[in-house]
């Protein structure tokens, strides 16, 4: 099972890298760093476009969910994603010289994700809501001895990069450049100082910066399928997803 999953990984990032190359139509030849004229296929990558798509906790959110998934996916105007690194070892040898060698790679489980918010503050309400799993007074859940699963606090967020252009509308697994499928998603701050903190010198609209945690590691246009579990994600369609993500697992 190991050795096929290894296989599949590797295919997804070489479909990947494939794409990205063939995409362009206009490399570079030789030593030029020529672009090429006004009538290039591969334009500049441009950021700042980008959609967020929330699968909120039923437990915690109840009849809510639906409006305030909404609200989240519609004020989310910024977008940092977590971060890899790889874990190397060395080996010495004579005279102390040495040679590095990868041995493991690392996902800090971090994201986060600004909010515009709005009059009646529903991105402060959405994070205090998810935060009711706890009593702020004593710490402790007000579920009591209930067995909690994770998956009832715990929801899933897919963020989707794409190109600043559309058909109609309407985003196209063609314009994705790339995406993100974090699943175990919990807030890990509330927003308090940000939002409802105020100076009459300034009333200035507020922006709302809040870090997410994540289980495992998330997937991206590197595995199979996941593509077209993104396209399906922006168009509402959450069965979609759900099928195309557990066909390609």
């Amino acid at each position: 099972m190991s050795i096929i999953s290894a296989v599949s990984y590797i295919g997804g990032q070489l479909l990947r890298l494939n794409g990205a190359n063939n995409e362009a139509e206009d490399l570079p030849t030789g030593l030029s760093r020529y672009s090429g004229g006004h009538t290039r296929r591969g334009q500049p990558f441009i950021s700042g476009y980008h959609h967020a798509i929330f699968y909120l906790p039923s437990m915690i959110f109840l009849v809510e969910g639906s409006d305030s998934s909404k609200v989240l996916s519609q004020t989310c105007e910024t977008f940092v994603p977590h971060t890899t690194n790889i874990n190397t070892s060395d080996v010495f040898g004579i005279g102390q010289a040495s040679a590095s060698y990868p041995v493991s790679k690392t996902t800090n489980r971090e994201f986060s994700l600004g909010f515009r918010e709005r009059s009646g503050l529903p991105v402060l309400s959405a994070m205090k809501m998810w935060h009711s799993i706890y009593n702020p007074l004593f710490g402790t859940s007000p579920y009591g001895a209930l067995s909690v699963a994770p998956i009832l606090y715990k929801g899933t967020v897919i963020v989707a990069i794409v190109k600043p252009t559309s058909d109609d509308g309407k985003v196209t697994s063609d314009e994705i450049e790339e995406a993100y499928i974090y699943n175990g998603v919990y807030p890990l701050n509330f927003t308090e100082d940000t939002v409802t903190s105020s100076d009459q010198g300034s009333n200035e609209a507020v922006l709302v910066n809040v870090n997410f945690k994540f289980d495992g590691a998330p997937f991206d246009l590197g595995t199979l399928l996941a593509k077209q579990a993104v396209a399906a994600a922006i168009t509402g369609s959450y069965n979609d997803v759900n099928n195309i993500i557990g066909a390609g697992l």
